[in-house]
């Protein structure tokens, strides 16, 4: 990561902590544009932007600082593509705890079998895996716990 792109997350998460204002207008444009420049090849952290910018429009402004995280988080994850995938299966998993708050998440990992990512729903004093995923790849091991992870999601809003 390049140190004006460090400065700049560094800045703006230190903003974002505070409630009142910690930095002139120009000065967090200045940051922004930093980050915009590297968003732009991220999608999650395009839509988090997105929904930082209607959300601090409609002075939403604890909702905005949320999804800020998110970006930030997606910003510091692109320092390679098995990062990206972990990143995304977190927001993912974050959003099904939106939906479903007694859930679980273990990720686990040795040389012989791999990385093994297991999901439980633990309401109601009982415990059921709702996710299991294994594969030498952390790539596609992630990427799959993630869309399973979408489907429960799915599945929930239309029960």
């Amino acid at each position: 990561m390049n140190q004006p792109l460090i400065t700049a997350i560094a800045a703006m998460r230190d903003a974002a902590e505070h409630e009142a204002p910690t930095m002139f207008w120009s000065e967090a444009m200045e940051h922004v544009a930093v980050l915009l420049e590297h968003v732009q090849n991220s999608s999650s952290a395009t839509e988090s932007l997105q929904a930082v910018r209607i959300a601090t429009a409609e002075g939403r402004l604890p909702e905005a600082i949320q999804h800020l995280h998110q970006v930030l988080h997606c910003l510091q994850a692109q320092s390679s593509e098995h990062v990206i995938r972990l990143a995304d299966l977190l927001v993912t998993y974050e959003a099904a705890l939106l939906v479903k708050p007694f859930l679980w998440l273990e990720i686990g990992y040795n040389r012989i079998s791999g990385w093994m990512i297991t999901v439980y729903d633990k309401a109601g004093g009982f415990e059921r895996v709702v996710v299991q995923v294994a594969g030498l790849r952390t790539d596609d091991t992630c990427q799959s716990a993630a869309q399973q992870l979408r489907a429960l999601i799915k599945e929930e809003h239309h029960v």
